[in-house]
């Protein structure tokens, strides 16, 4: 008695660890382990589980499993192919059940185990993902954009803060606040991380004249970042190939890089 007690308490460390580490690591990690499991999972399950049902179930198992394939195989369907993993998932819960409900010795602890370190990577992948779409997304501050495209050392520090951390995908915040002659604009840039590895920009942007820089607001969604061709010394990135046109001038979504000044305005000559 008192081992088991011992060995409960190691495997229950064992699984807080695995949910911890997936918490820590992300969807990713769990992904690899899982698979891994359901390798040894699966074959275990099929192979303990179908002692206990009945032959003719097996029988039309296999045929719905080798037309399904076939299928598959034949005409390269996706559909074909789901049909044959919703089987095999079926199957395999089915038969752990079995396992679990009937099974003795060495089996059922394999299997029990098995499920029970799933679970574990299911709680610990659940709460990563809750975690990240309840956390805030870190931001890197606020630039001023003022007339003519004046920036401050600021402005390009947190500028430069948003499209490094776009390049490596990076979730992060800008806001950027322009000025131009006759309209203000406030830009909130937000960069998203696909479930591929790559990631898009938003902007969600309020402008209008001064009196009301609230009165009108759009937003774009753009896959890419491209270097702006400004006035000599001036640094700066615009969102581009854009879902909806861009709205020129100030709303445009621009993003500056460096500290810039532009040239005052010569001044008419009297006479």
């Amino acid at each position: 008695m008192r081992g088991r007690a011992q060995y409960l308490i190691v495997f229950c460390a064992f699984l807080l660890a695995l949910a911890a580490l997936c918490f820590w690591a992300g969807f990713g990690f769990a992904l690899v382990i899982s698979l891994l499991l359901l390798a040894g999972l699966v074959p275990i399950a099929l192979l303990a589980g179908h002692r206990y049902v009945n032959r003719w179930y097996v029988v039309a198992e296999i045929v719905a499993l080798v037309v399904a394939l076939a299928i598959s195989v034949v005409s390269g369907s996706l559909v074909a192919w789901i049909i044959v993993g919703t089987l095999f998932a079926m199957d395999t819960l089915a038969c752990s059940a079995l396992v679990l409900a009937r099974g003795r010795g060495g089996m059922r602890a394999v299997t029990r185990n098995l499920l029970l370190i799933l679970a574990a990577l299911g709680a610990g992948t659940g709460a990563y993902a809750i975690a990240a779409a309840v956390a805030p997304v870190p931001s890197c501050g606020t630039a001023t954009v003022g007339r003519g495209g004046a920036t401050t050392p600021e402005a390009a520090e947190a500028g430069q803060c948003f499209v490094a951390s776009g390049e490596s995908c990076v979730p992060k915040t800008l806001t950027v606040r322009a000025t131009g002659v006759d309209e203000l604009a406030t830009h909130r840039f937000v960069i998203v991380a696909d479930s591929d590895g790559q990631c898009h920009f938003t902007d969600s942007v309020q402008y209008g004249p001064p009196s009301d820089p609230s009165r009108h607001s759009t937003s774009y969604t753009c896959p890419a970042l491209t270097d702006q061709i400004g006035a000599p010394g001036e640094q700066q990135v615009q969102l581009t190939q854009c879902s909806g046109a861009v709205v020129p001038g100030v709303a445009a979504p621009v993003i500056p890089l460096n500290e810039y000044q532009p040239l005052p305005s010569p001044t008419p000559s009297s006479g």
